[in-house]
């Protein structure tokens, strides 16, 4: 059995997570199967196989396909229902059947036949429930750990990989469905035919897909078609291992970048000598007073700052002048009315000396600038808005940088920057906060992002003037509960269910409860029931946006409607009886959210859906296709600065303008719009 490669300890970086999409990609385009994880199947002397057909949009089952694998022997049986009435008998066979087999595991493909086995369990013999306990899906097996080279997961394109055959070529689910139809009409037995030969198939290529899985789990390591996405293979000998990087060598000889980025041909495995490593030593070193010289740049501007006479600590005077100043450079980039210009400042001092603290006093320089910091505000400010604002990667800005200012730094300074803005406008995000809270509504959404290779989320609080971000390891919704505990609002959110126990007033999204109606509809065009419940709801919501459409979200004019929610949920809630599963799926949303769906019409100016949030939030979907690799310290700053962009753009104030202007409170600053600010230089 394969045993994972232990690592040696050391600071050796983890191998780079490999995006399951770009995995998909990279196992189609080399023809191998890619592990993610060894599959973890427990197999059994005795084994069962399963595949169903139904009709969905009647809720009933038809077919019921059984592999029976015993040691050398596999035996297919097939239940078939010529009518709805005769689905209890091939049920009870069924069950019949598998129960002489009490310790076999049932394998099956998806989520079909646990759902369908729950429902005909319920239906006729609530005992026999039971069966879901041994039922194993193999797409779970496969799922985010195993990446065969074919377009989707479907059990289609892995058995024909596999060398799975099916008799009809247009063999599918759907296919079936046509079959099943032409049946019931002609009563030709060609159609059952294919129907219980493609059934059959479809449990043969499921028990061949088991066993590779097996293989893999066994044997991953000496098939060569076989390969992990962590660390790959080597499967060749030491010596032709050396060719192949040798050859790697020459191939990266030809890149453009080649007389930056030096190669050796050759792995030389002697050591470095004691004369060698000095000499390395002294080449660094002089490297590193070449980069220090190049930052010695010649001040445009001086400004002398007064010397002290009195003690800061003891209240000694007059303090004792040193003869040599102290020097302090600040690169910034400031505004002019015709565009932006690099400024290099040089702040001189003299040196007191406290006789009584016996302590020297140099460090305070200008305000603002303190510790060892070289760029001013005004730089910072322009670097975190190229990336904040515009989305630009950090190289990127690094080349503007150096084109347009003619000054060069590296990546790990944008961080920097970042998070020194977001210690400089802490009290403004405590400002947005307050702002928030006070709001009479409030709009919440989450989306996921990765840091690390592990999912994390960010939540958006908006009241569509102020934007506020939080970042947490989980979905949970507890920084929701903590923020919002002592709330008085109203709050609007989607049908997450982390939402529902804020204790405050609550109004679910309409948009989102149309839209999923919507694609149940389009995807169970037979479903009568959920067509009459969608028709209801369809009867009872355009009045109401009419309404908004005509005089807005005002109470005195939507007050009048809550009579006919009343009565939608009498008749198309409380006195229907749904059989359909989407029908039934709704029927339970519509009651548990009865208090919530309508709280617009009791108030004024309540939004019936999430937009705001959503909009607030997209910046966050744009960024995570730029930032393949992200930290949780920097994020935080990043969100912290990018509520307050976004809380700019929903004022219609300029956020550029506010990071160079130097001020913290929103309220108070200049409140022309980013197209008034745009048209002449304040």
């Amino acid at each position: 059995m394969f045993k994972p490669r232990k690592r040696k300890k050391g600071n050796r970086k983890p191998p780079p997570v490999i995006h399951k999409v770009e995995l998909q990609a990279l196992a189609i385009r080399e023809k191998k199967i890619y592990l993610q994880e060894l599959p973890t199947l427990s197999r059994q002397p005795v084994e069962l196989f399963v595949d169903m057909e139904g009709v969905p949009d009647r809720g009933r089952y038809y077919l019921i396909g059984l592999l029976v694998c015993q040691r050398d022997t596999t035996v297919h049986h097939a239940f078939w229902a010529d009518t709805d009435q005769d689905e209890r008998h091939i049920w009870q066979q069924f069950v019949d059947m598998v129960t002489q087999y009490p310790d076999a595991p049932i394998y099956h493909y998806g989520g079909y036949e646990r759902r369908a086995i729950a429902q005909l369990a319920k239906r006729y013999d609530p005992d026999a429930a039971s069966l879901t306990k041994r039922l194993i899906n193999i797409n779970h097996s496969i799922y985010g750990h195993v990446y065969f080279p074919v377009p989707s997961n479907s059990l289609k394109d892995i058995g024909h990989f596999l060398g799975a055959q099916w008799t009809s070529p247009h063999a599918s689910g759907l296919q079936s469905l046509v079959w099943r139809h032409a049946w019931e009409h002609t009563q030709e037995t060609t159609y059952r035919a294919q129907l219980m030969t493609y059934n059959k198939e479809d449990c043969h290529a499921l028990k061949r897909l088991t066993d590779a899985l097996s293989q893999f789990q066994q044997s991953a390591e000496t098939l060569a078609a076989v390969d992990f996405a962590d660390q790959r293979k080597r499967q060749t000998t030491e010596p032709r291992e050396r060719l192949h990087g040798q050859f790697r060598a020459l191939l990266t000889f030809a890149h453009f970048d080649y007389d930056t980025k030096k190669i050796r041909f050759r792995d030389d495995p002697a050591k470095e000598t004691a004369a060698q490593e000095r000499a390395r030593n002294r080449r660094s070193a002089y490297k590193f007073q070449q980069k220090l010289a190049e930052k010695k740049r010649q001040a445009t501007r001086c400004i002398h700052i007064p010397r002290k006479t009195v003690c800061p600590k003891c209240g000694f005077q007059p303090l004792v002048s040193s003869k040599k100043d102290v020097e302090r450079t600040i690169i910034d980039i400031i505004q002019t009315p015709t565009g932006m210009r690099k400024a290099i400042t040089s702040y001189r001092r003299a040196r007191e000396y406290c006789p009584v603290c016996r302590k020297y006093y140099a460090d305070d320089f200008a305000k603002g600038h303190k510790g060892n910091q070289l760029y001013g505000h005004g730089f910072q400010a322009w670097a975190v808005y190229q990336r904040v604002a515009l989305r630009l990667p950090y190289e990127s800005i690094v080349e503007s940088l150096l084109e347009q200012f003619h000054e060069h730094i590296n990546v790990c300074c944008i961080p920097t920057f970042m998070k020194h803005l977001a210690q400089y406008y802490t009290d403004t995000e405590q400002a947005i906060t307050r702002s928030l809270l006070e709001s009479p509504f409030l709009h919440v959404d989450e989306t996921e992002i990765n840091i690390h290779g592990s999912k994390w989320y960010i939540w958006v609080f908006t009241d569509e003037q102020q934007v506020l971000f939080k970042l947490t390891d989980t979905r949970e919704a507890d920084i929701v509960h903590q923020l919002l505990a002592n709330y008085g609002g109203i709050l609007i959110s989607d049908f997450y269910a982390g939402y529902d126990a804020v204790p405050c007033a609550q109004q679910k999204c309409w948009v989102h409860l149309i839209r999923d109606l919507n694609n149940d509809l389009l995807g169970a065009p037979f479903d009568t029931e959920l067509e009459e419940l969608v028709e209801a709801v369809r009867d009872l919501i355009l009045p109401i946006m009419e309404c908004i459409q005509r005089h807005g979200l005002q109470q005195r004019k939507l007050h009048k409607f809550k009579n006919k929610v009343k009565k939608f949920y009498q008749s198309a809630i409380q006195q229907t009886h749904y059989r359909s599963d989407l029908a039934i799926k709704y029927h339970k949303r519509f009651l548990r959210y009865r208090d919530s769906l309508f709280t617009f019409l009791e108030h004024d100016a309540i939004p019936w859906h999430n937009n705001p949030a959503e909009r607030a939030i997209r910046p966050i979907a744009k960024q995570r296709l730029i930032s393949t690799s992200l930290s949780a310290s920097v994020t935080r700053d990043y969100l912290m600065l990018l509520g307050i962009r976004q809380t700019c753009r929903f004022q219609g104030k300029s956020f550029f303008q506010f990071l160079f202007s130097g001020e913290t409170d929103l309220e108070h600053f200049d409140a022309r719009t980013r197209t008034q600010q745009q048209a002449g230089y304040r």
